[in-house]
Parts: C-alpha cells; sequence; structure tokens
C-alpha cells in the first residue's frame, strides 16, 4: 500500500496549541471589528429613530428648540477651533 504525503503550507503549524492560538487571536480581531460595526450601526439607527426633529415635527417651538442647540453647538465648535488656531 502506497501513501501519499501532501505538503503543508508553509505558515501551517502542525502544533495544535499554535494553531488554537492563532484561531483565537482572528477570530478576536472579528469580533472586535464586528462589534466595531454593530455599534456604528445602532448609533446611526439611533440618531434616525430618536433624531429630536422627528419629535414633535409640528411643534414651531421644538423646531425653533432644535435650530437654536444646533447653531449654539456650531458656534461652540468654531470659538473653539479658533481659541485653537491662535495657541498653535
Amino acid at each position: 500500500m502506497k501513501v501519499a504525503i501532501r505538503s503543508l503550507p508553509a505558515e501551517y503549524s502542525g502544533n495544535v496549541l499554535e494553531r488554537r492560538q492563532k484561531a483565537a487571536a482572528e477570530f478576536l480581531a472579528w469580533a472586535e471589528h464586528h462589534a466595531h460595526e454593530q455599534r456604528l450601526n445602532q448609533s446611526s439607527q439611533a440618531q434616525i429613530e430618536h433624531h429630536p426633529d422627528l419629535q414633535d415635527s409640528e411643534s414651531a417651538l421644538a423646531q425653533q428648540r432644535v435650530w437654536a442647540n444646533r447653531h449654539t453647538h456650531q458656534k461652540h465648535l468654531h470659538d473653539s477651533a479658533m481659541v485653537h488656531l491662535r495657541h498653535h
């Protein structure tokens, strides 16, 4: 009886412990990436579903409040950027 021996890929290790460690590291990297993607997706959904414009959409006062909050935030970002530029 003749047995054919295949050659193993160069990166393949015959050591079970090394293979398991490599598989565990790859799985952890995938799991972290997947969790990150899930968080991005959930935050995007939350912005769409819980956006202040969608609440009290017929109320002019609510719309004015949303605009004022956005305007205040933009002004704060602008002022902060200007201070940062002046100090560097």
